[in-house]
């Protein structure tokens, strides 16, 4: 899934949250596209934009196996 100017908004309203236009082109520059060779999905946006907003940069996704999801360094489930 990738994230369109429109979707964004929606999101947005959803969320309760209004963004500055800075915070909405890097919001969409980064899911605008896939990830090669994996796909974004709605939770991992949803999730991401959270981050992003809360820390000010998009936490980075690790893969054990190739598969499966880790945790970075430090962070507990």
């Amino acid at each position: 899934m990738t994230l369109t100017k429109r979707e964004l908004k929606k999101l947005g309203e959803s969320m309760w949250v209004g963004f500055t236009q800075e915070q909405e082109q890097s919001i969409l520059d980064r899911f605008g596209t896939e990830p090669e060779p994996y796909e974004w999905s709605e939770l991992d946006i949803a999730v991401q934009i959270q981050n992003f907003l809360v820390c000010g940069e998009f936490s980075k996704s690790t893969r054990d196996s190739g598969e499966r999801f880790a945790l970075p360094d430090g962070v507990e489930f």
